[in-house]
């Protein structure tokens, strides 16, 4: 399927004054460790058993804790209580509540955390990535981006300029394939996602969306792609206790 992408790097100043029309939800989940205990009675019995499968206490208070504060944010929605729900996954992978059309994305990277709730008949996607400055850019350019992307990257004599934009990259691309609906294991090389418009094919698409707006911010040291068939100004919520 052929889509128009445009992208935008914004800036945090880019919100104030503006008609916001969708909820993005940002956090760090040390913020909840006192309240994990309580926060998984409001899990389904399918969360519950994943979250009891994780090695470490640490990824188990993550899960617990980001998946407990997007339901209780989608029942502010719903009108119902965080625990009534069920959350369901497609094939894909991409979360939806059965039987109601509200669309909602979610991305974790090591402690932060992002959920984003959309409107009817939006298709919605985001992504979280903390930046890391030991990570071998140039080998997984090479085989996920596409050549003006490397070569954009490239064009930054500083590494901490590369490495930004390798990761507003790679966020657009995550971000776009959650709101289309299809895994990570397509040919990333052919999604490209540089500042303004972009013209890309995916196969194995049918959707009833022909272009998508990715806006990227930076917030607290991570940045957030936020992907949607929607033009849409988005509501940043810190959530924390």
């Amino acid at each position: 399927m052929h889509f128009k992408v445009y992208c935008q790097n914004i800036q945090n100043t880019w919100f104030r004054d503006r008609i916001k029309d969708i909820d993005i939800y940002f956090g760090n989940t040390d913020s909840f460790l006192n309240d994990v205990t309580v926060f998984y009675n409001f899990l389904s019995d399918s969360e519950k058993a994943r979250a009891n499968r994780f090695k470490y206490e640490s990824d188990y208070n993550c899960y617990v804790s980001v998946h407990a504060l997007l339901r209780i944010e989608l029942s502010k929605f719903l009108g119902t209580e965080a625990n009534s729900f069920r959350i369901d996954e497609a094939k894909n992978g991409k979360p939806f509540i059965p039987g109601v059309d509200l669309p909602f994305s979610i991305s974790r990277t090591k402690n932060l955390f992002v959920f984003v709730i959309g409107r009817s008949g939006q298709f919605l996607g985001i992504d979280i990535e903390q930046i890391k400055p030991e990570i071998d850019l140039n080998d997984i350019s090479r085989n996920y981006f596409s050549i003006k992307e490397q070569q954009l990257i490239l064009s930054f004599d500083r590494i901490v300029d590369q490495n930004r934009t390798f990761f507003e990259i790679w966020t657009r691309k995550e971000a776009l394939l959650k709101a289309v609906g299809i895994g990570i294991n397509t040919n990333l090389s052919n999604i490209q996602v540089l500042e303004g418009e972009n013209s890309i094919d995916i196969e194995g698409v049918q959707i009833n969306a022909g272009s998508f707006k990715i806006m990227t911010v930076m917030i607290n040291g991570a940045l957030i792609s936020i992907a949607s068939s929607n033009d849409f100004i988005p509501n940043f919520q810190v959530l924390s206790l």
